[in-house]
């Protein structure tokens, strides 16, 4: 059983494997070192991977949500931290050309096409220490002339060694309807910001170079604001973005950790010889069964986002406890699987920087990446019973009515 065997899939595994299997030849010695995978990431830019979720007519390879749960996950096979990072940039450009292809304009065109060129790069870092991401942020954001100012601390900033553009939020406090939290792009190389070298020191996914990022007084022209909405909200306009595409391809990175174990798994029962030891039969049998019944709650959910089903068939709950469904039981699967690979395996599996003891320690991030699994479980939970966890807000487009007015929703 294996992802390759849906049809669509085919479309761009051909290239992917390739690129996984050279990735795995370099992953455990940026792993050792904690040094970003320059070289990985340049040949996934030469191989015009960067540009999957980009549209053909803007030189893009034309892929979406569903041809990217599969990528992904064959790309974290052979190296998680490359497959992270990459991730960020790629939901990030399909979002964008999903968008550019229902309101067409210039500057998502030119941006499209320089991320298919592999000029543009995007990142994102929204967490902050002591904020949960899906309530608020610490980051102020205040009123001046064509935008805002804007100061904070960011953590997580996963492909700040790469990325020429970031991702962020931020809160405007004196809006006059009350505090609003916004979303915005920027180049990372805008004055105030500023790469804190050296924060990332974890044991898992160490290649990823996810520094902390501080913004100092950098200014967001208005132009530069991706969505604004009330403090604590359900935003309709971020599940139909940042977490419909996100959550189902950040369980998919983690899973591929979990398949790349287990196929290395196989081929060891192989080598001795145990295939017919009924513990190893055993083990095999819930393994697969774990990573198929992931790959299918993936896939379909990735088909429920780009079909629109999330947010014409259900409330904003409804569609965000079922984007983070896909994540936390994907990444949970891949946590069972690994920790069933390393029992069986043995021994051999603490060799330090073997390519179970990476899987170990990389695929533990999943449950702690956001949504968390004690978010989701409070989400997920409260929709199941019918308790509104917040108020929801209609996925509209940001406006600016008025250029001397805060950003209002129309």
């Amino acid at each position: 059983m294996s992802a390759e065997s849906a049809p669509r899939a085919e479309r761009f595994l051909g290239m992917v494997r390739g690129l996984s299997e050279s990735c795995a030849r370099r992953a455990a010695k940026y792993d050792e070192s904690a040094e970003f995978p320059y070289e990985s990431f340049d040949a996934l830019r030469k191989s015009g991977y960067l540009g999957l979720t980009v549209p053909v007519e803007l030189g893009g390879l034309g892929g979406d949500l569903r041809d990217l749960v599969v990528t992904q996950e064959r790309l974290a096979a052979g190296c998680a931290s490359t497959a992270l990072t990459v991730n960020m940039h790629l939901s990030m450009a399909g979002q964008l050309a999903r968008n550019w292809r229902t309101t067409p304009n210039e500057a998502a065109e030119r941006m499209l096409r320089d991320i298919a060129g592999g000029d543009v790069v995007l990142g994102g870092a929204t967490a902050e220490p002591g904020h949960p991401l899906v309530r608020s942020t610490g980051s102020r954001a205040s009123r001046v002339d064509g935008g805002f100012v804007v100061s904070g601390l960011k953590t997580f900033g996963t492909g700040s060694a790469v990325m020429t553009h970031m991702t962020s939020m931020a809160v405007h406090e004196e809006h006059p309807g009350g505090p609003r939290l916004l979303v915005f792009r920027i180049p990372i190389d805008a004055a105030g910001v500023e790469i804190l070298a050296g924060t990332w020191n974890t044991s898992g996914m160490r290649a990823t170079r996810s520094e902390n990022i501080a913004l100092r007084d950098v200014f967001v022209p208005d132009e530069a604001v991706l969505l604004a909405f009330p403090v604590g909200s359900l935003d309709g306009s971020l599940l139909q973005n940042l977490w419909g595409w996100s959550m189902p391809t950040f369980g998919a990175v983690y899973l591929g950790v979990a398949v790349g174990a287990f196929e290395h798994c196989l081929a060891d029962v192989r080598r001795r010889g145990w295939e017919a030891r009924p513990f190893v039969r055993t083990t095999i049998t819930e393994c697969t069964l774990l990573v198929e019944s992931a790959r299918a709650v993936l896939r379909q959910t990735a088909e429920e986002v780009m079909g629109n089903d999330l947010w014409t068939r259900m409330t904003i709950q409804q569609g965000m406890s079922r984007v983070v469904l896909a994540k936390v039981l994907a990444t949970n699967h891949a946590v069972a699987v690994v920790d069933r690979v390393v029992q069986l395996v043995g021994s051999a599996a603490l060799r330090a920087g073997s390519v179970y003891d990476r899987a170990l320690r990389d695929v533990r991030a999943g449950t702690m990446h956001p949504y968390s699994n004690a978010d989701a479980h409070e989400l997920i939970s409260a929709t199941c019973l019918g308790i509104q966890v917040a108020e929801e807000h209609p996925p509209l487009r940001t406006a600016l009515a008025d250029p001397s007015d805060p950003l209002t929703t129309s």
